[in-house]
């Protein structure tokens, strides 16, 4: 019981009682409480359960190392370098800690990352991501709430490309689930994760996550997600779409008619480089580095490697 962080428990209590007013879990001794939300079990003597590590362990990672989330931000459409000058990835990390705290790392990273445009309404303007939000954090959260615990060597995968977003998580899917069904057919495979999940406000237990995920998908003009069951594990692929729709749009972030330009070359050949730049549109090293640097501020260009190596793409 002292791998349980007390502080954890009770932040969790006072999160049930804001989101649930008047549960009578709310009022439980804490190890009541523990037992009655699966958290640890025993008779003459408690222990955590896995689902207590990972909600309110102190170090859930010293017991279970491969229960993390990582992220990998490719700079391309595979995993492989396009140059051999170029990197193979330009992020690369592994969260740990509890599952809420895994979640919200991650979800704060994949928005940082994600390729985002200007949209002005009225006179305010706004940043759009490529992806809907609720699509992306859908498909993290499911991936903890899903997985397949059993699978200790395998961690949750998540693999941001220049055309789309993965989330791999360990395990297929379970119960009756299939690809064809899993839209209007509901499993629990970890209902105590689940449990605690909905009580921390990140899932609904009403079956309407993929659903919903669809429909954000939709409403952004995307492709719906794609849903793959590999046995050992379950993949979801969100697939961008243009990150700049128009040309009448780019009007909004405020570019210059040559930058414009630049970025139907970059449309058309996927890379510039400065010097290129200069050629291109015949100007100095100096203004196609303003240029470039402009298209970087704007959120549509993402500048790969450094010093003579740099080249320029398209965040999407």
């Amino acid at each position: 019981m002292d791998d349980l962080d007390p502080e954890l428990i009770e932040a969790y209590r006072g999160e049930l009682d804001r989101r649930k007013p008047g549960s009578p879990l709310v009022r439980l001794p804490q190890e009541d409480l523990l037992v009655e939300v699966g958290a640890v079990a025993g008779r003459a003597r408690f222990r955590p359960t896995l689902t207590g590590m990972l909600f309110f362990g102190r170090d859930p990672q010293r017991f279970y190392p491969s229960f993390t989330l990582t992220f990998l931000h490719f700079s391309g459409t595979a995993p492989v370098r396009s140059d051999p000058e170029a990197p193979l990835y330009l992020d690369n990390r592994e969260f740990q800690g509890t599952l809420p705290e895994m979640i919200d790392a991650a979800r704060a990273t994949v928005f940082a990352k994600l390729g985002k445009r200007g949209v002005l309404n009225g006179f305010v303007r706004h940043d759009v991501s490529e992806y809907p939000e609720f699509a992306y954090r859908e498909a993290v959260v499911n991936s903890v709430a899903h997985r397949d615990y059993a699978l200790e060597g395998s961690s949750i995968q998540i693999r941001l490309f220049a055309d789309r977003l993965v989330v791999q998580s360990p395990g297929g899917l379970g119960g009756n689930l299939t690809v064809d069904n899993i839209v209007f057919e509901q499993y629990t495979r970890n209902p105590h994760i689940v449990r605690l999940l909905e009580d921390y406000g990140y899932v609904e237990r009403r079956g309407l996550g993929v659903d919903r995920m669809i429909q954000a998908m939709r409403d952004a003009g995307l492709k719906e997600p794609r849903f793959e069951d590999r046995g050992s594990s379950f993949w979801v692929t969100l697939h961008s779409g243009p990150l700049l729709p128009s040309i009448p749009d780019l009007a909004y972030l405020g570019l210059s008619d040559r930058q414009i330009q630049a970025i139907g070359y970059l449309q058309a050949h996927g890379r510039i480089t400065n010097r290129e730049y200069q050629t291109e549109f015949a100007v100095s090293e100096r203004t196609a580095l303003y240029d470039l640097q402009g298209l970087v501020e704007a959120g549509v260009a993402l500048p790969v490697s450094s010093g003579r190596g740099r080249f320029y793409i398209l965040r999407v």
